[in-house]
């Protein structure tokens, strides 16, 4: 697909010899962040929603051309609980979401290098290392099966945890320090 609503942001980026814009947007209950980088032959587009350790990096070229990969579609669409015949939602959707919601003009600030660790595509985190508490996710909404009894319960005590076994609630944590949000009781949500 061609994607020219990138092409406002990318030259006013060229010309403030800026090579990597940070932005995001909120989409279906998740929030997405994305750098634009502009590389040897194209542009690259990172995407990540971190609350789902979810990520991919997309090749665009001169021309604003940009396929996402079927991987990388079926991935996301499973993250979203969306699809064709119910929501419409297809790899153009995808597409049109990245690129509708990019800036029209760069902010001139960059991106620092740390910041880029964030996006890795390999990035696989063990369970283990993920500290930093982020929320709950109520499977009765999705359908899905909770989980994260035992690190629920070592950290908020057998009875935050035996609720969230009988409600289908499971706990959500982060490596990243910065996702670490306030901590609350999951029958507040």
């Amino acid at each position: 697909m061609r994607c020219t609503e990138f092409e406002p942001l990318i030259t006013d980026m060229k010309n403030n010899n800026i090579d990597k814009e940070h932005y995001h947007f909120d989409y279906n209950g998740f929030r997405f962040d994305v750098i634009l980088s502009i590389v040897q032959g194209g542009y690259e587009i990172l995407v990540a929603i971190h609350t789902e350790n979810w990520g991919c990096v997309l090749s665009m070229n001169n021309n604003y051309y940009v396929e996402v990969p079927d991987d990388v579609y079926y991935s996301l669409r499973d993250i979203l609980h969306l699809d064709w015949n119910t929501n419409h939602f297809n790899s153009i959707a995808f597409l049109k979401l990245l690129s509708e919601r990019s800036p029209r003009h760069s902010n001139c600030q960059g991106v620092d290098y740390a910041e880029l660790r964030h996006y890795l595509p390999y990035r696989h985190v063990d369970e283990e290392d993920k500290i930093y508490f982020c929320g709950w996710n109520d499977h009765t909404r999705d359908n899905r099966h909770a989980r994260n009894f035992d690190k629920t319960e070592f950290f908020f005590g057998k009875a935050v945890a035996d609720y969230c076994r009988s409600h289908n609630i499971s706990s959500m944590w982060s490596d990243i320090p910065r996702d670490e949000r306030r901590v609350n009781n999951p029958w507040d949500l």
